[in-house]
């Protein structure tokens, strides 16, 4: 997010007698799938370093989950941590990140997550509060286990080479081959998804880190006679999370669509609305969410919705 809609944000809450106390970044982002570059995190961090007491808390809940990098045009993922190295600086007392098994692993039931802070004042009550709601041993096991097991090394194709080595190939963690594995199963089913939208004139945000695709279904848009949609052209009137940013026209129509997405065509998107979606008709689709023959349902699905967004 560039400074000057940070400020805007800032500003805006301000104003209704809000002090805001932490910049929340979703990186790689959810729902748009995408990753912010490394002078976007630093810039996006100096402008928190601007305000008195604003702390940016980094949310890298989908940090093994990317999958298109620089040779599909997409910058590559970069951590906070990252942007601190390259500045050769600490965290500081205001820069936090977190990450969880939930998304990479798709283990959100064991319920393990992890927070880096160099702020004294919050990981000191932290541990203390982690006295009540510890993870349990047999989790920590199960957890110490998965994160250190290792593959035997798979000879090459050519034996030769393998003569050449000194010594025996070296052992690849269980966790690595997972991540690769789970990258290349979601590249393919972000090209096949892709593919079926391009084919039905469907626009989408290209993306390449996470389990989503953002989609436009904007001219499948129907307003009541005599509604005039106008968007919310700032943040002045949005209290709370649950506030959207469009008008009830634009609320209305998108409601609608995304009722006529079940009904009609079998497909349950995740409308933008919930998510602080400033234009109406902006579509979540989780495409990793469905077993391979579901997957497949789903093409078909998509593939309908194409042949009616192609007569809107």
């Amino acid at each position: 997010p560039p400074p000057d809609a940070l400020e805007a944000a800032y500003s805006a809450a301000v104003r209704r007698g809000i002090t805001p106390r932490a910049l929340l970044l979703s990186s790689p982002n959810n729902p748009l799938g995408i990753c912010y570059t490394a002078e976007a995190l630093r810039d996006a961090w100096a402008w928190v370093e601007s305000k008195p007491n604003l702390h940016v808390i980094s949310d890298e809940i989908y940090a093994g989950s990317v999958y298109r990098e620089g040779a599909h045009g997409q910058p590559g993922w970069v951590s906070l941590a990252t942007v601190a190295a390259r500045l050769h600086r600490s965290l500081g007392p205001n820069a936090h990140l977190v990450w969880a098994l939930s998304k990479d692993f798709a283990l959100s039931g064991l319920r393990v997550g992890a927070v880096y802070t160099e702020n004294e004042a919050i990981r000191t009550p932290m541990q203390k509060l982690n006295d009540l709601c510890q993870v349990g041993t047999p989790t920590q096991a199960i957890v110490a286990r998965m994160l250190s097991d290792t593959l035997a090394a798979e000879p090459s194709l050519d034996p030769s080479y393998d003569e050449q080595l000194e010594g025996p190939a070296e052992p690849v963690l269980w966790c690595a081959a997972l991540e690769e594995s789970n990258k290349e199963r979601l590249r393919r089913r972000y090209d096949r998804l892709t593919a079926v939208l391009d084919g039905g004139g469907i626009r989408y945000l290209p993306g390449g880190a996470g389990l989503f695709l953002w989609i436009d279904l904007r001219p499948m848009l129907q307003y009541a006679p005599g509604q005039v949609p106008v968007a919310r052209q700032s943040w002045d009137g949005c209290v709370g999370v649950a506030e959207s940013m469009l008008g009830a026209a634009e609320a209305e129509a998108e409601r609608a669509l995304y009722l006529r997405l079940i009904t009609e065509f079998g497909l349950m998107l995740t409308p933008g609305a919930s998510m602080r979606a400033e234009d109406p008709g902006m579509f979540r689709c989780v495409f990793s969410a469905a077993t391979d023959d579901g997957f497949e349902v789903a093409l078909d699905r998509f593939a309908k919705l194409g042949q009616a967004a192609k007569a809107c």
